[in-house]
């Protein structure tokens, strides 16, 4: 028999899939788990629970998130649902007129899915797919102020145009400018051109420019005669076959892929040229007017090549990195200008497939410099990138690894920078897979966040209104008394915070304070000890706090004094017997509160059973009622929402054999050390099943309080699951609580055959 003691010092790569069980052959095999839910990998190493949300309010109905990012304190959650916009800020909606402030779209339920939008400054471009109508004109979305948005088509300067026209057909102008007629010599015109550009004959020059003369169509009279407006002056009234109709319009269809790149707006793929990429003017993104003689500053129209493979696929999304990249349901491509510099109208681009994995209808994720794309099927996430030593672009699958986590296709993607480099994956089952990336630290990994009976139907992130971190937003949609409800809602800071009190590990949850009930309102104490008299200065009393405790705290709400209420004499003073000694007479507002043993407000959680956190002490679970629910034991800051359960599983322990390999050989894990960080709770075993739990309380904390969060190492716990060929560790926490794993160190018992 062989005794061990390996230590587990890292998790870093996270929950991998089944098929790489038996190898512990690779460098990472250690720092890879069987199961990491509810939990995320931190870029150090460690294995955190994943943080609660808080409920914000109900979605109005299916939806998708918009993100509008100027600075901390000036970012909106977007609720972009078929019909309506709703905005959000700070967590919570705003308000106009003493109502929710709603803007109308024109969005369908079907178009939702295929938005893609980029911000340029305080507007939200927005493109999205309509096939077979044609008429998804791009949209902004404008903010005015907080609670005044404006949603309208785009008005373009000038649209790209097709090829000229190659055939015998003419048109002629009525005059060289202003509101004119076209007629065409053979059927041209249909409804759909109303709005399109066409460019007619030979460039002109005006007040010293020179460009090329084009109207606007403004009616259709007939298929050959049309109402147009000049936009640029004509060279010639003569009927001629020098024309070029523009790219977009109600007839040709209009992009639905947006990017953004030096200073240019980038529009892509239309029915009629779905694998085209167009280049605004810089920073004059509406005016897309091409070059008349190559001359720089111009809009620019480019088609990707076919691969090598015979691809022809149609372009799914387009980002800005150092070049321009594009995705198309077949290939990757770099686009650029003339050698390595920018795209520009002086200079031929060139569109070049470097990856032919192909790519789904998502708009990918940047991290650092790197672009994160989701392959054709949407079961992998790969990493595009310049490897230096090859010479060559490469799109590396970062997915590999843990290809089980991807199981159901992602649907929507979102990247939260702050506090850690997280890209989170919505899949179509409703399930979020989580990828931690710090490349330097050889960080990638991924675990699932998993939401039950409820689905995630839509994610994204802005910064906290602190600048501290970034907020994950959700739609989740649940069953609430029998009807289907959508929640929005955001998680917390993901750092676990110093004091229980503050944690957040509940899910669709909302927080009770006291304590902010009584802001800029002083208390005033006849004595600090015995029976005494105590005043508000503002009117808080009623009748309901006879019997209750008014407590006094400081910022880390350490207990300043307490006293039982006896008598309520009006709304501003009452009598009350002390039980712990007052530290003085007089405190300002918010340090000081009168505790509750009913809380209200939960509506949204009508029937579904809740867990709560009071003043830091786990409180049995309860059921909400007609929007509230009763505590056990009254108390000042009270967090309550749904439970969820969090795990983690290592890898089996292969180490200890004195001949040759450890697997398939019978161990045995007597006891194990766990060092953690900010944590509380928490159970163990070889599974779910038999749990035992992690010791935590110091002596020294007195029972009915709070006990401390953790930093250091749980020793003595006893892990007797017996003997087994597969020596594995599973960590569990199922209440509301944190749970932050550094390391595990077990003793192993190994019997060689």
């Amino acid at each position: 028999m062989v005794r061990v003691a390996p230590l587990l010092p890292t998790f870093g790569r996270g929950e991998v899939s089944p098929l790489m069980f038996g190898r512990n052959d690779i460098e990472p095999y250690s720092s890879c788990l069987k199961a990491c839910r509810n939990m995320i990998v931190r870029p150090y190493g460690l294995v955190s629970r994943v943080i609660g949300t808080e409920y914000i309010a109900n979605a109005k109905g299916k939806a998708k998130f918009l993100r509008f990012v100027f600075s901390p304190k000036d970012s909106y959650m977007i609720e972009c649902g078929a019909g309506y916009f709703r905005f959000f800020h700070n967590g919570a909606p705003i308000y106009k007129d003493n109502a929710v402030y709603e803007i109308e779209n024109n969005f369908t339920e079907a178009d939702l899915e295929t938005i893609q939008y980029v911000q340029i400054d305080d507007i939200i471009k927005i493109v999205y797919q309509r096939d077979g109508t044609k008429d998804n004109i791009p949209k902004e979305l404008i903010r005015k102020a907080a609670d005044d948005w404006e949603f309208r088509d785009v008005s373009f300067v000038c649209t790209p145009y097709l090829t000229e026209n190659l055939t015998e057909t003419t048109i002629k102008a009525s005059a060289k400018t202003g509101n004119i007629t076209l007629t065409a010599s053979a059927d041209l015109f249909n409804d759909g051109h109303i709005g399109a550009f066409f460019w007619i004959g030979s460039a002109t020059t005006v007040d010293g420019v020179n460009k090329q003369g084009f109207v606007k169509i403004t009616a259709v009279t007939n298929a050959k005669t049309a109402s147009a407006t000049v936009q640029w002056d004509l060279s010639t009234t003569e009927a001629t076959k020098v024309w070029g109709e523009g790219a977009w319009s109600k007839y040709r269809g209009f992009p639905s892929v947006i990017g953004l790149l030096d200073g240019r707006l980038y529009y892509a793929r239309t029915p009629t040229q779905p694998r085209n990429v167009y280049a605004s003017k810089p920073y004059k993104y509406e005016d897309f007017t091409p070059s008349v003689s190559n001359e720089s500053g111009a809009g620019v129209d480019i088609e990707l090549a076919t691969n090598i493979d015979g691809d022809g696929s149609d372009i799914k999304w387009i980002v800005g990195t150092s070049f321009l990249l594009a995705g198309t349901y077949g290939s990757e491509f770099v686009v650029k200008g003339s050698g390595d510099n920018g795209i520009d109208s002086a200079t031929v681009p060139s569109a070049r497939a470097r990856s032919n994995w192909g790519s789904e209808n998502i708009q990918p994720a940047t991290i650092g410099s790197q672009v994160y794309f989701i392959q054709r099927t949407g079961k992998k996430v790969r990493r595009f990138e310049y490897d230096y030593y090859l010479d060559s672009y490469k799109a590396v699958d970062v997915s590999i690894y843990s290809e089980h986590l991807l199981e159901s296709p992602i649907k929507d993607v979102c990247y939260q920078k702050n506090p850690d480099s997280i890209m989170w994956c919505l899949r179509e089952d409703g399930k979020l897979a989580a990828l931690t990336v710090e490349i330097d630290q050889n960080v990638q990994a991924w675990s699932l966040v998993d939401y039950g009976d409820d689905i995630v139907e839509s994610i994204e992130t802005i910064p906290s209104y602190n600048g501290l971190h970034d907020e994950v937003y959700l739609i989740v949609k649940r069953n609430i008394n029998g009807s289907v409800v959508r929640h929005i809602e955001r998680m917390q800071d993901p750092v676990t915070p110093e004091n229980v009190i503050n944690c957040w590990y509940v899910r669709g949850g909302m927080r009770f304070s006291a304590f902010e009930q009584t802001e800029d309102n002083i208390l005033t104490l006849s004595d600090k000890t015995g029976d005494i008299t105590i005043t508000a200065e503002k009117d808080v009393f009623a009748d309901k706090h006879f019997s209750r405790r008014i407590r006094a705290v400081n910022s880390n709400f350490e207990i300043l004094g307490q006293a039982t209420i006896t008598e309520v004499i009006d709304a501003k003073t009452v009598k009350a017997k002390v039980n712990k000694e007052f530290t003085t007479t007089t405190f300002a507002g918010g340090c000081w509160g009168v505790s509750v043993n009913t809380v209200s407000g939960f509506e949204h959680l009508n029937g579904r059973t809740i867990q709560i956190l009071a003043d830091g002490c786990i409180q049995a679970d309860k059921t909400v009622a007609s929007g509230s629910f009763n505590l056990g034991l009254d108390a000042w800051v009270v967090l309550a929402g749904l439970g969820y359960t969090s795990f983690m599983t290592t890898m089996n322990i292969e180490e200890g054999a004195m001949n040759g390999t450890a697997v398939g050989k019978r161990k045995r894990i007597n006891e194990m050390s766990v060092r953690v960080w900010r944590s509380l709770g928490g159970r163990v075993s070889r599974d779910l099943k038999n749990l035992e739990e992690m010791s935590f309380r110091k002596p020294n904390v007195p029972m009915g309080t709070a006990r401390p969060l953790m930093d250091g190492v749980i020793d003595n716990i006893r892990y007797n699951q017996g003997w087994t060929v597969e020596a594995d560790i599973t960590i569990e926490q199922s209440r509301p609580l944190p749970l932050n794993v550094l390391a595990i160190a077990p003793i192993v018992n190994e019997v060689d055959k």
